[in-house]
């Protein structure tokens, strides 16, 4: 009975540092929850897998109101979220969005959505059709999030999609005013450095495997 009851607490510890470092398979995200005026605001979400989604009648929660439209044969690859595509919600019709962030004709818009975004922080949610959770996070304009995505111009980007995205550690400001909605955020360059060189003359030292 006690070997069971380790084995039990050994699969709970195990299932829980699995859930801990996967991540969800569609993510937001970019958060744009308090742009300048006259700009809108947006949401990004992202498939991060290699896999196409159905997201008919898939709902945006908890903050802003959305659902996908529903599946039809006459536009079938409206309602299907593409392998590692990145798509844009937004608050405001597709044209306004376009025309504020220049956005590639490539970039599929979805919306208007109901309601706004608090520029205090809250939580949104995105569920399927049976309203299974897909992914959640709630962002704040105070503690470790940064003050730039607060009105300042920048927007809030997931640093990496395959960590769990409902932490702060996760996120931070564009780099770009007006962030990149639709694209993968810009990196900044690498600073170049010497090439490492050998010198052959003074010979190369081995370390013997029975040596401290």
């Amino acid at each position: 009975m006690k070997g069971l009851h380790c084995f039990a607490s050994s699969l709970v510890a195990c299932l829980a540092v699995v859930s801990i470092g996967h991540a969800e398979q569609v993510v937001f995200s970019e958060i744009m929850y308090h742009p300048p005026d006259p700009l809108p605001e947006y949401i990004e979400i992202s498939n991060d897998t290699a896999t196409p989604f159905d997201i008919a009648e898939w709902r945006m929660c908890d903050g802003v109101e959305y659902t996908f439209p529903t599946f039809s044969a006459d536009a079938a690859d409206r309602t299907f979220l593409k392998p590692f595509e990145r798509i844009v919600l937004s608050g405001v019709d597709e044209v306004t969005l376009r025309d504020a962030y220049d956005l590639p004709p490539a970039v599929r818009v979805f919306g208007p959505w109901g309601g706004n975004l608090a520029n205090g922080g809250e939580r949104i949610t995105l569920r399927d059709k049976n309203g299974t959770l897909v992914c959640s996070v709630e962002y704040n304009d105070r503690g470790r999030w940064s003050p730039a995505a607060d009105g300042a111009g920048h927007s809030l980007v997931l640093k990496n999609p395959d960590r769990r995205i409902d932490d702060w550690h996760n996120w931070t400001a564009s780099s770009k005013p007006g962030g990149t909605p639709g694209s993968e955020e810009i990196q900044a360059a690498e600073t170049a450095v010497t090439s490492p060189e050998v010198n052959l003359v003074a010979g190369i030292p081995f370390v013997n495997y029975g040596d401290t």
